[in-house]
């Protein structure tokens, strides 16, 4: 029964039992797993296991909502994927221009056999009042634009370290994916169907983090989501030499966090003629967060949180007081 669940949160129990368990990670690994599980009380749960190298999560969203159209037979509502991957090949003198650490091998990633790989997750919400005050408060006197996602992603990062209980002088890298498609010149189509995100991140020391106004953890993350053609040229001609088998697979170390964004993708569009998603979310591991856009009307940002649980509670504590001022700030500016 879906009752017995305490929520839709990503749960090590919900992934056994509704995501169907991927293959190895090499060159022979199943692009494709899926998964339905049909509960007693009528409810129904789809559970997909896609290889990164095929898809990234634009691509997934697609297949599932042109799946779902044929099933109901909505032909002619389909928008046809584009697979001309050629608009994305290595250039002949591979010039690589950045350093492109993320795609490195880190010893300092390499998580000990020993480390418990329990977490727990929660998720929490933002409405549009919250994002707005918040996207404000990370405006520099120069009033630059800030993003929702950046403004959302460096109040997480400070309330990641926060939860930590870090050493002040360590280091805390934060990394992201961002979405090339709009970014490479000329444009890739909207339909483009593969994998088109890049890895970056930025590092710093966690006193940066948690001393620092929350405008200048936005502009850190910032400078690393701002790259363009030239970067992801560089990065496509590196992985060309480097080779796929040869990138890091790893864990994720207790001073690192992954923020990916779902923002702006049809999370709840594959409706199979039993109606719409009542919720969608990724089943994850420690140390990953995941913004997507929350249902209804009035919807603003949810962020779907995954960390050990013994650092969960502190975090919530951190997140709930920060939303508690940005309240107060809407009533002082009346937002």
């Amino acid at each position: 029964m879906l009752d017995d669940f305490d929520s839709f949160a990503p749960s090590s129990e919900v992934r056994n039992l509704c995501v169907p368990p991927g293959g190895q990670q090499d060159s022979a690994c199943i692009p494709l797993l899926v998964q339905v599980t049909f509960f007693k009380c009528g409810g129904v749960a789809l559970g997909t296991a896609l290889h990164h190298q095929v898809v990234d999560g634009r691509s997934a969203f697609h297949f599932t909502e042109t799946w779902s159209r044929i099933a109901c037979g909505e032909d002619s509502c389909i928008v046809p994927p584009f697979f001309d991957h050629t608009l994305l090949a290595a250039r002949p003198d591979r010039k690589v221009m950045f350093d492109h650490f993320e795609y490195k091998s880190n010893p300092k990633s390499i998580i000990p056999s020993g480390i418990s790989t329990l977490y727990a997750s929660s998720v929490l919400e933002m409405s549009n009042k919250h994002i707005d005050a918040l996207k404000f408060r990370c405006s520099d006197t120069a009033g630059t634009h800030v993003s929702a996602f950046r403004a959302i992603t460096a109040l997480l990062w400070w309330c990641f370290c926060g939860a930590k209980n870090l050493d002040l002088k360590s280091e805390t890298r934060l990394y992201t994916m961002i979405d090339i498609r709009n970014r490479m010149c000329p444009q890739l189509p909207p339909t483009y169907f593969g994998n088109a995100v890049i890895r970056v991140s930025v590092s710093t020391v966690v006193s940066d983090v948690i001393s620092s106004p929350i405008s200048h953890v936005a502009k850190m993350v910032h400078e690393a989501t701002k790259h363009g053609d030239d970067y992801a040229r560089s990065l496509i001609d590196y992985l060309e030499t480097a080779g796929m088998e040869n990138l890091p697979r790893s864990g994720v170390p207790i001073s690192e966090l992954r923020v990916i964004s779902l923002l702006g993708m049809p999370t709840d569009k594959a409706d199979f003629g039993w109606g719409k998603p009542i919720f969608c979310a990724p089943a994850y591991y420690s140390g990953y967060i995941y913004l997507m856009d929350s249902p209804g009307k009035e919807a603003g940002v949810s962020a779907v949180v995954s960390l050990e649980p013994e650092n969960m509670s502190v975090f919530k504590k951190l997140f709930l007081e920060e939303l508690a001022a940005l309240d107060d700030r809407c009533l002082v500016t009346g937002a």
